[in-house]
């Protein structure tokens, strides 16, 4: 549908008076919904949803480039109508604007609700992704991405906003799941380590102790396959149906989503296909090969500000409590 709605503003032509709009059907849709792929004298996309004359107005509060009202037109040969129109401000987010009008098209030709419900419903949704420009995800960054959302789903149990809750996005936190009783540090790897993955420990940080509860570390393994079926894409996808029906569980994804930088309408640079080798959780106690601060009393050297250093999960076999989500030890992971 994204490759439609592009080729159908492509072959718009842009009307002489800058008051003016022209535009097209949305193809796709049911006979009973309508929506129109539209351009003004700016140069600017539209998206126009035809509502009946006592529909209430559509608000929107400040989003950068995305303009919502409720206006009357005429479009093509059709007679005047009350439609609700989502405007793009800015070309540089013609991409996302894309992506918003596919997922309320697609919302339009399922939902029983509203036009305007449908409206607001895709809205919402993709508010995060409007409030923030990022230049998307670097090959690593997706990866790692891909690895926490992969626990959250397999071993945090059913997607909610509580485990949604617990994950941290934010590089100020220390670990990446966090709550009172328990903390986890995600690593990811791509590639085949004899006797385990190696991992890459950030700082002296990441590995320290929780101010409560007990951190584990859980390490996941992959490697790129042309065969495999999971992507980021495809799992954040999964996690977006899980969500459907919790609209507050949805937004909170999505407001994370954003913050790590990712963007649905950048969906076609997240295909990397990865087979998954290998799942282990490892309870970081005494004696876990770990630097911390602690390490370096009584301080790091004079003109030495943080240590970077690579964990070898091979040496680590003591403190696996589990290879699997539903081995007994990870249901103190669900509390």
């Amino acid at each position: 549908m994204r490759d439609s709605l592009e080729a159908t503003w492509a072959s718009l032509v842009r009307p002489l008076a800058k008051g003016d709009i022209t535009g097209k059907r949305a193809l796709g849709l049911s006979s009973n919904r309508a929506a129109y792929v539209s351009l003004d004298g700016a140069g600017l996309r539209h998206l126009l949803v035809p509502v009946p004359d006592d529909t209430d107005l559509v608000t929107l509060g400040e989003t950068r480039g995305l303009q919502v009202s409720t206006e009357r037109f005429q479009v093509g040969g059709h007679p005047e109508a009350l439609y609700i129109d989502l405007a793009c401000l800015d070309h540089a987010q013609n991409p996302t604007f894309s992506a918003v009008a596919e997922d309320l098209l697609i919302s339009l030709n399922e939902s029983a609700a509203s036009a305007r419900d449908a409206v607001i419903g895709a809205l919402s949704r993709w508010k995060a992704f409007w409030s923030s420009r990022t230049a998307g995800l670097s090959k690593e960054e997706a990866l790692g991405l891909f690895g926490e959302l992969w626990f959250l789903r397999r071993w945090m149990g059913p997607p909610s906003r509580t485990a949604l809750s617990r994950w941290m996005v934010t590089a100020r936190a220390r670990h990446d799941f966090q709550w009172k009783a328990a903390s986890v540090e995600v690593k990811t790897a791509a590639t085949i380590s004899p006797g385990g993955p190696i991992h890459d420990i950030a700082n002296l940080d990441q590995l320290d102790n929780p101010v409560t509860g007990q951190l584990y570390l859980f390490s996941l393994q992959v490697v790129d396959d042309a065969l495999a079926t999971n992507t980021l894409v495809g799992l954040i996808e999964t996690l977006v149906r899980d969500l459907r029906d919790d609209g507050q569980g949805l937004t909170l994804l999505n407001e994370k989503l954003a913050e790590r930088g990712y963007n649905p309408a950048d969906a076609a640079s997240y295909q990397r296909r990865l087979r998954i080798v290998a799942e282990r959780l490892f309870i970081v106690g005494k004696g876990f090969p770990r630097l911390t601060r602690a390490t370096f009393s009584p301080g790091l050297p004079p003109g030495i500000d943080d240590v970077t250093y690579s964990l070898a999960t091979s040496a680590c076999d003591q403190w696996l409590v589990a290879e699997s989500p539903l081995d007994e030890a990870v249901s103190s992971l669900r509390a």
